[in-house]
């Protein structure tokens, strides 16, 4: 029961110390908010800036470790077609919520995305060739035989 306990003391503990690193960050962000305002007044003094635009900006880790290669792995391995990078990217953007019409964000994810394709290719899980002029990969699982894997038949021969 103690072990118990002591874990979910520490447990508490780091909770607590998120929530006063998050209050410090909210404090700065709420002064960095107040400069810019005040420097946009200078230029635009009558501005009413209480609707203005919102950008959501997703954080740069929100994928738990391994998520998103599994997520592509399983995408590859349900499809009847090989899949491009760009076609990857736009199917992680859509699980996760993500605004596919921004192209910056569309941008960051396909590096992303390519990264860990990239990753996932060097263990040997998944095979690739330029879909077209513009070295954009299309991209399919290795498929088992016997012992070994044939990389020589991708699935959209």
């Amino acid at each position: 029961m103690k072990i118990v306990v002591h874990g979910l003391i520490d447990k508490r503990a780091e909770t607590v110390g998120k929530i006063e690193a998050m209050q410090a960050q909210l404090a700065q962000l709420m002064a960095d908010l107040d400069s810019l305002d005040r420097t946009i007044r200078i230029f635009e003094p009558d501005i009413d800036l209480t609707d203005g635009p919102v950008k959501p900006v997703p954080p740069a880790n929100a994928a738990f470790r391994g998520e998103v290669q599994r997520f592509l792995l399983d995408t590859i391995r349900k499809s009847d077609v090989a899949l491009t990078t760009h076609d990857l990217a736009r199917r992680v953007m859509e699980a996760r919520g993500l605004n596919t019409s921004d192209k910056a964000l569309l941008k960051l994810i396909s590096q992303r995305t390519g990264h860990s394709l990239a990753k996932l290719r060097r263990n040997g899980m998944i095979v690739a060739e330029k879909a077209d002029a513009t070295g954009l990969l299309r991209w399919w699982m290795v498929r088992a035989v016997g012992m070994g894997s044939d990389k020589t038949d991708p699935i959209h021969s």
